[in-house]
């Protein structure tokens, strides 16, 4: 499924080109990139088990089932994780589980309800 500004196959493996990303993280994406009104990259979706691992991925990362996305844009990971907390609060963003605010990016899933919906690691 495409969505108005972001293919499906921009969250494709990176090693293999395999896509097994679930419709739900397109649509989160799409959502946070209307609410931001800047172009969002892509930095990783789905992944398969070595490209994972050739990246430092955690064992069972959700990035392996498809469901989910470590995405940036120019506005900075700050401003998209205070963007994604509002849309959330707003219940614009209903299939997010998770997201982790790192230092130049920010992570989001739909892979199940963790301790806590938001952490910051940088």
């Amino acid at each position: 499924m495409d969505t108005k500004n972001f293919k499906a196959s921009e969250f494709a493996c990176r090693h293999c080109g395999e896509n097994k990303i679930d419709d739900r993280v397109l649509v989160m994406a799409q959502t946070i990139r209307d609410a931001l009104g800047v172009p969002v990259r892509v930095n990783s979706g789905y992944r398969c088990p070595t490209h994972n691992a050739n990246v430092g991925g955690v064992k069972g990362s959700k990035h392996t089932l498809g469901k989910a996305a470590d995405l940036s844009c120019s506005l900075g990971s700050a401003k998209m994780f205070e963007t994604v907390k509002a849309l959330k609060a707003e219940g614009k963003l209903p299939d997010l589980d998770y997201c982790i605010k790192y230092r130049t990016f920010i992570h989001i899933d739909c892979g199940g309800k963790r301790k806590s919906l938001w952490e910051v690691r940088g």
